[in-house]
């Protein structure tokens, strides 16, 4: 299929693809970004035997990027709010979150994160895995995370 006639195929199409990026995103603007940028790859993509259908997929492809960048900038929100507190009570509420923790989670938390032990070492000392370290640290962090979201 012929550049053109793709796009053309395209054009016709442009609503839908619009339609379907602002129920994703909620935003007029980047969805008008994640259209035109889906359009151009469908466009420029040798091969495509259904644009329609590839330029749907990269409308939603793009708009979740959006989003992901979205988080990114919320995130780092987050992190400027938090480094607004002063630093006693970033160290009370840190302190309070290692104290909900499991016993073993928390040793696994302080020998990794403030003594530097690597997840091989931590394995070998505990007898486990290295594997079951870093379930263990996961859910660990995850639980430091949530009480550190409770209280900010």
């Amino acid at each position: 299929m012929k550049r053109a006639q793709k796009q053309h195929i395209l054009e016709e199409h442009y609503l839908d693809f619009y339609s379907q990026a602002v129920a994703i995103l909620d935003d007029e603007d980047d969805a008008k970004d994640a259209v035109q940028d889906a359009v151009v790859k469908t466009l420029v993509r040798i091969g495509v035997q259904n644009p329609v259908a590839y330029c749907r997929r990269a409308t939603q492809n793009e708009c979740f990027n959006i989003l992901r960048r979205r988080r990114k900038i919320i995130k780092l929100d987050e992190l400027m709010t938090l480094t607004s507190y002063n630093e006693d009570r970033i160290v009370q509420i840190v302190n309070e979150s290692k104290e909900k923790l499991e016993p073993l989670e928390r040793l696994l938390i302080e020998f990794h994160h403030e003594d530097n032990y690597t997840i091989p070492q931590l394995a070998g000392i505990i007898g486990v895995s290295p594997t079951t370290i870093k379930r263990l640290l996961a859910g660990a962090n995850q639980k430091m995370k949530k009480t550190l979201r409770d209280n900010i």
